[in-house]
Formats: structure tokens, sequence, C-alpha cells
């Protein structure tokens, strides 16, 4: 029969056959499962079948076992919204729109491939528009708007965290690359003068307001590879955490300002040590200017390898040989893995410095578990993102013996000496947990292992 020849449609848009879990839908409701079109993506929830999938992989649900915190349950009250068996309550929405990651694990493992990520970022615009948004995140809100950064900070200090340290090479490189934008903008010199390989490093708020150790690494690394690069002293929020949230209009507004700021230098590639820079810019960048950005966009564990393969390079890991390397375990950002897919480069860059080892942990690459942080988790639900990172951070000690509880337990399970990741939220709430659970467990960005290398030349004995 037609109905059941196979076409070159992906299998997400096949009728699924034979009974979902618990026997919610019977055989006559197959056809439920529809191939997907543009417009009714928003809806993309109706084509859940509640196979319970999305509950096994999902971290919130997994320590806080509540119904409404997975994809699947989640759809149900979407569903329920949908056909007005539920009123829309403000107050008692908040919850099941926002303790969710958006980390994207539910949509590796969702059997007709919904994208829950877009699903439940448009629920977080609706809550928002209905008023449902939380005090907290109105507040970081009110200070992107005021400020342009989620800090409170006046924006003429994004870049305090450098002066009065003239000594420090990060500090140094930073001066020139602000000193050759300066002479680009006034028209003393173009681009290609200065170098035709010349980036544009955006530091993002995070690095530059609360973890200016990441950008002045950054800087150091850079300089020291020999890379040409310039900052953009002007450049505002990228606007992710207003994307996360689902305040997309203001955010709108700062990715337009600063594709100009960016596209007026002239710069042919803009390289990110923030994570949550890269996914927005590579995302909803990408998405608002229907990929013609003009600039190419790379993240730092992108870019770095890639140069050092292109000049012959190498890494010296000063504190450890060759013969006793460090041993580590990498965690996958959720922006830059499942976000961006970008998953072999921090892996290839690691496998350049002498002095380190690499051990996996059990969840790695597209099904790595999320730090706990995201989508306004560790602002909003600070207990259950520990409880998170902690299972994550045990994986890191005996990866073999499958204890299998969650992030910092997965961590410890490899027997690393360190967890290394390159992410300053992942860092940050890692890092957090680590100082509770497990202090003796090292957490550290990737940039902190490279700016204590030095950099060797292939040819050198």
């Amino acid at each position: 029969m037609e109905e059941n020849k196979m076409s070159d449609k992906k299998s997400k848009d096949l009728i699924t056959t034979g009974p979902p879990s618990g026997g919610l839908f019977s055989p006559q409701q197959e056809n439920l499962i529809k191939p997907l079109t543009t417009e009714d993506m928003t809806q993309d929830y109706l084509r859940c079948i509640q196979c319970g999938y999305c509950r096994d992989v999902c971290r919130v649900f997994n320590v806080t076992f509540r119904e409404t915190d997975y994809a699947g349950g989640r759809n149900r009250i979407l569903k329920s919204l949908n056909k007005k068996e539920i009123p829309f309550d403000p107050e008692t929405i908040q919850d099941v729109v926002y303790r969710c990651m958006l980390c994207g694990n539910c949509a590796e493992v969702c059997p007709v491939g919904i994208d829950t990520v877009h699903v439940f970022r448009n629920f977080r615009v609706r809550a928002v528009n209905g008023g449902a948004m939380p005090e907290k995140l109105k507040k970081v809100r009110d200070s992107v708007v005021e400020f342009a950064n989620p800090f409170m900070e006046e924006g003429t200090k994004r870049h305090d965290w450098c002066k009065g340290n003239a000594c420090d090479e990060g500090y140094v490189a930073w001066e020139r690359g602000v000193g050759l934008y300066r002479k680009i903008k006034s028209g003393e010199l173009k681009p290609d003068e200065v170098s035709p390989n010349l980036v544009a490093y955006f530091i993002g708020c995070t690095s530059a307001f609360r973890n200016n150790e990441l950008s002045s690494a950054t800087c150091r690394v850079l300089d020291a590879m020999g890379a040409d690069f310039i900052v953009i002293p002007e450049e505002k929020c990228c606007g992710s955490v207003l994307f996360r949230t689902g305040v997309d209009d203001v955010a709108t507004e700062l990715m337009k300002y600063n594709i100009d700021l960016i596209r007026k230098a002239g710069i042919k590639e803009v390289i990110f040590s923030c994570a949550g820079c890269f996914s927005t810019f590579s995302n909803e960048y990408q998405e608002y200017t229907h990929h013609n950005l003009g600039f190419k966009l790379s993240h730092v564990t992108q870019f770095i390898p890639r140069f050092a393969k292109e000049h012959g390079l190498y890494f010296k890991y000063k504190l450890r040989s060759k013969e006793d390397p460090l041993k580590i375990t990498y965690h996958d950002p959720c922006h830059l893995a499942r976000y961006c897919d970008v998953y072999e480069e921090p892996r290839d860059l690691i496998s350049m410095i002498e002095g380190i080892s690499l051990s996996e942990m059990q969840y790695n690459k597209k099904m790595s578990h999320c730090c706990g942080a995201g989508g306004g988790v560790r602002a909003l639900y600070g207990d259950e993102a520990t409880s998170i990172a902690d299972s994550r951070l045990d994986e890191t000690v005996e990866c073999w013996d499958e204890i299998n509880e969650d992030r910092l337990l997965e961590a410890v399970e490899t027997k690393a000496e360190s967890l290394v990741s390159a992410c300053v939220f992942c860092k940050n709430n890692l890092s957090n947990a680590a100082s509770q659970f497990k202090p003796d467990l090292p957490v550290q960005d990737i940039l902190q292992i490279l700016e204590n290398c030095d950099v060797k030349r292939k040819d050198e004995k």
C-alpha cells in the first residue's frame, strides 16, 4: 500500500507504529505524529508521544522527581494549555517554564525528533508576555536594558579588569588589541594592513565583569601564539541570557548593535572564549541574518588548534611532564556541544598539550550531562543546580565502575586530577559544587591549562 511505502523523509517525520508507553495513545491515533513545517515548529510539542525517554536523561527530573520538570511532562502542560483545559496562571506556571536548563539532552533521545529547546524557549517568550517572568530574571533584564550587561555594572567598567596591571602579559596583549581597533576605527589602519588573518576577540559580560581571569588568559595565550587580534571595547551583552529567558525583543536590539559594530570594523573572523556568546552568535545571530553575518565565528577551542596546526605549534604544560602527565577529564558544555556541534576540536586541542592526558567521562559529547547552570536554573534554583553539578563531578574517578549517579560524580569516576571545560558558566557551577563536595578536585577552563604552557614549534628540539 502507498501509505506503507518508505520515502526519503527523516524517521522523525514518519508515522510511528506501535503504542507509546502507558497506552496513552492507541494505534488508531498513530497519525498524531505529522511531518514538521516551519509554521508549526512552536507547537512541535503536539507530536510528543509520551514515550518517557526524555525523563531518563533529564538531570533536573533526576534531582526533583517532579513530573512537570522533564520534556514529556512539560509537553503535557503545553497541550492542556493549547486545548484550554487548564488556565494560564502566571504564578503557578513559573516553575514549569523555568525549571529547565535548555540543555537539549531530551532532544537527542526523542524518537520523533521534537526540537525541545526551540519549543521551551518559545514557552518562555509566552510566559514573559503573559506576566509569568520571575522577579530575579526581571532584575537581570532591567540590568541589561540599563547597563548592557546582566551584572548591574556601569558599561564604562567593562574593561576595568585590566587597568593598573601593566606587568600582566594578558593586559599588555589586550591593550595592544584595543589600540589596533582604535586605529582601524579612525581609518588610520585597515584590518588587512595589520594582518590578513586579523581576528576580533569578543570578550562577553561574564569574562569581563566576573571571571576576568579567563579574558586575561585568552589574551595571554593568543599573544604567546603570535595571533593578531583586536578587542572592541564598545561591545555589549550578546543577549544570550535574554534569549534563554524569553526576552527576545531586548535581545534582538543588542544583536543588531553588535552585528553593526563588528561589520563596521571590517573584521573577517570573531573568536569567543565564552561558549554562551559563541552559541548565541552561531544560532540566534545567524538565524537573524539568514546565515549572512559577514564574518566567521570561532570558539577559542576551534581557533587555537587551527592556528597551531597552520603555524606548526604545540603546547608544553609547565607543571607536569610527558612522562608524568596531568590526567584531566573534559566536560562538554551544552552551548558548545549540542548547540554548536563542537566536539572534536577541544579534544584536538588537548591532544596538542604535552604533559596532559585525557580520560573521558561515561557521558560525553552529544550525550554529555549538563553542568546544572543552564537556562537560568542556577539563578532560580541554586540547590538543584548544585546537586546536578555534584553528580557530574562524581563521574571523574572511576568511569569503568559505572557508579552512574550524576555530573561531579561522573568526573570523579574517571580518576582524573582535574575537571576541564570550555565554558565560564560550567566552570563556575562545577567549581561551586566541587568546593562543597569534592574540594580536592580542581575545576578549570581549558584556557587556564593553556596559560600554564610554553608555546613550542614542532621543529624545536
